[in-house]
């Protein structure tokens, strides 16, 4: 198997000298002739020409691929959506810890072929984390582990069946031994109940090393105004090696303040079926999102209060900040 880590100190090299040129990116009005302001602007000047290089290079191995599949030449609005994301976030727990995550994702977009198929890679498998833990925008320490990459074949069929859109995912964990998994979703926006747009995604999936587990999960979308939009959602999952449920439910409210940001608020309450039906924390935060270039860098920052039952219900406070680089078109 190629070595991966040429990959990360590019990736991480970029990510770096993006970090240190935040304050050009933040006001594109300062004086260019000043040095540290010309230090700073050549530097995301390296970064974004390395950026669009790999980038670049990534596609070309992706439609690449689509054609060795297909061995057809590709339609006139062929627009190939292969990316790789890199994601690194760090989080300041009120005791003290502080907690970082870095994570890498990437598809092979495959258009040309009949059912849509796309080959994947992620750092993590999400599915590895509480419910609890994906719903907050917290730090978990993960890293990138070889051991937790999966890999594998993403296939999304053009028609739908009977108003569902499907999707069916089969790879392998990157460990020895291997471990094979599966994931078959079905996806159905619903028709609008007044101002309201819901949505409806069911999941099953199986880890040959886990067993079977099953993810349900439904959303609604409303809009307020220009510049304000409700959302709720809740999340019910089973696994069968646990033999119990979880259920989360959030609301958020969101705000635009520019082209560039936004606000977000929300709050959230968790619960487990492990003893018996019962609330086991509750949440609230607030996140401030910023495009801090183009459309390829995103940087997200925010506190959050956590209370957790089993702590007597005591308020765990925490600061979020989170860079998103994208490679792609």
């Amino acid at each position: 198997m190629q070595d991966t880590k040429p990959y990360l100190k590019i990736l991480l090299h970029i990510a770096s000298s993006l970090m240190l040129a935040i304050p050009v990116l933040a006001d594109e009005s300062l004086d260019s002739d000043t040095p540290e302001v010309g230090f700073l602007s050549r530097t995301i000047n390296s970064a974004e020409s390395t950026r669009d290089d790999w980038s670049g290079r990534w596609i070309d191995f992706a439609e690449g691929v689509d054609y060795y599949f297909t061995s057809e030449n590709s339609p006139p609005d062929y627009k190939n959506e292969s990316y790789v994301k890199l994601q690194m976030r760090q989080t300041w727990e009120e005791r003290g810890q502080i907690q970082n995550d870095l994570r890498v994702k990437a598809k092979f977009d495959l258009p040309n072929t009949q059912r849509r198929a796309k080959l994947f890679f992620s750092s993590d498998e999400y599915t590895e984390n509480s419910l609890e833990e994906r719903v907050r925008n917290n730090s978990t320490g993960e890293r990138f582990r070889r051991r937790e990459s999966v890999s594998g074949l993403e296939i999304t069929p053009n028609d739908e069946w009977n108003k569902w859109k499907r999707s069916v995912r089969v790879g392998i964990k990157l460990r020895v031994p291997l471990v094979t998994f599966g994931r078959y979703r079905l996806r159905r926006p619903m028709d609008k109940w007044g101002e309201w747009e819901p949505e409806f995604t069911q999941e099953v999936w199986y880890f040959s090393d886990r067993g079977w587990g099953e993810t349900s999960e439904f959303e609604m979308h409303r809009r307020l105004g220009s510049k304000f939009g409700l959302r709720y959602f809740t999340v019910l999952e089973f696994e069968d090696q646990n033999d119990f449920f979880e259920n989360v439910h959030v609301l958020s409210l969101s705000q635009n303040l520019s082209k560039k940001s936004a606000l977000e608020y929300r709050v959230g309450s968790v619960f487990s079926t492990e003893f018996s039906t019962q609330m086991t924390a509750y949440f609230a935060g607030t996140s401030y999102s910023y495009k801090l270039y183009e459309d390829w860098i995103f940087f997200t920052a925010g506190p959050e209060v956590f209370f957790p039952k089993i702590d007597g219900w005591n308020a765990e406070a925490s600061f979020t900040i989170k860079l998103d680089v994208y490679f792609s078109e």
